[in-house]
């Protein structure tokens, strides 16, 4: 059997656009597509892609979205590295972007910097530096 890769991380947001704009300004994230609805935009993160739907689009395709578009649940989590040296930077880049501060970059015990932050959308977003920094 061959291994599958992740391809995709879909957030359902209300506001595409406004996703789209927080996670290119904080991390530098560029579109790589955007569907001509606006209801799509995918973000260019290396390996695995970063995208925004409305939850009208799921419909569209005949799924249920549920609550998608409304608070995260808890258990949902994006990891950022950068560099150790500008996971503080990224933090208050983040915060001045719309984000809110959940937890202050800390020095974890095995020697990662570490900070917690909630997006525009409320999804709970980890700013770290590489292990070991």
């Amino acid at each position: 059997m061959t291994p599958a890769t992740l391809g995709y991380v879909i957030r359902h947001v209300p506001d595409v656009a406004r996703s789209a704009r927080f996670y290119q300004a904080v991390f530098g994230l560029t579109a790589r597509l955007i569907h001509e609805s606006g209801s799509y935009i995918e973000l260019d993160t290396g390996t695995t892609t970063l995208a925004f739907a409305t939850p009208g689009l799921i419909r569209e395709l005949g799924v249920d979205p549920g609550t998608a578009g409304q608070t995260p649940p808890f258990g949902t989590e994006l990891a950022f590295v950068v560099p150790d040296a500008e996971v503080e930077a990224t933090v208050a880049r983040a915060v001045s972007s719309g984000a809110t501060l959940a937890v202050a970059p800390v020095r974890q015990p095995w020697g990662q910097l570490v900070a917690f932050l909630h997006d525009p959308d409320g999804l709970l977003i980890e700013v770290c530096g590489p292990v070991g920094g």
